[in-house]
């Protein structure tokens, strides 16, 4: 049988992911984030102004990178103090899988720099940053792709608190998949979002691959993959 192109760490454990815009914003330091909470009623005027308009911000965003079937998964400043973030996604409809996340057939993370709205994440059937591929070792061109399993969390596999995006890719008709998933979080010394494997030797962020090489029946992969 070809390898998986995938990770083969230990699988991570997938929370259900609640579909909704989240009111508020993380207030902590660049390396963490904080769960984020509804605008209490004793906020100032300008407070409870500002919320609706990161979450109308963050909608104006994710259409105009997605088109209009967009939806917000989270928004709010996720990794650094002052700098808004949105996850969006365009999700896949399959009946119910338990323990799954939900399904998607594409996500984005975009952050609002000075210069406006940059892509700081893109996954479908493969997951990239501005600097190459993350999670994979080899493009497997023989791979079906039927969408993902997504979730969200703020505690890394290594119990670090981090916001955490992990994504498995879907290999059957029901949502299933027996694959291992990628879990991805922001890592402060580069400054993108990067894989993060835990329980391997060396542990901690992966560097992308700027051109993995191809994989079909019949081809043979080299020991190394160029970078």
């Amino acid at each position: 049988m070809p390898p998986k192109p995938r990770s083969s760490r230990p699988s991570v454990v997938i929370a259900v992911l609640t579909l909704a815009l989240i009111s508020g914003c993380s207030k902590d330091t660049p390396r963490q984030t904080q769960p984020q909470t509804a605008v209490a009623s004793s906020e100032s005027p300008t407070q409870s102004r500002r919320v609706p308009q990161q979450q109308e911000d963050c909608l104006g965003a994710a259409r105009k990178a997605l088109g209009a079937h967009a939806e917000v998964v989270k928004c709010g400043e996720l990794n650094t103090p002052g700098t808004l973030e949105v996850v969006a996604v365009l999700p896949a409809k399959y009946p119910h899988y338990s323990g799954a996340g939900m399904t998607i057939w594409k996500m984005v993370i975009l952050r609002h720099e000075s210069s406006g709205w940059l892509t700081a994440l893109t996954a479908s059937r493969e997951i990239q940053n501005e600097a190459g591929y993350v999670g994979v070792e080899y493009i497997d061109d023989d791979f079906k792709f039927m969408g993902c399993q997504l979730s969200l969390s703020d505690k890394r596999s290594d119990d670090k608190k981090a916001f955490v995006i992990d994504l498995v890719y879907i290999e059957r008709a029901d949502g299933g998949s027996d694959q291992t998933s990628v879990e991805i979080a922001w890592n402060p010394s580069v400054g993108r979002y990067q894989e993060w494997e835990y329980g391997q030797d060396p542990e901690g962020f992966r560097p992308e691959i700027k051109n993995p090489p191809h994989w079909k029946p019949g081809v043979k992969l080299p020991s190394t993959p160029s970078k």
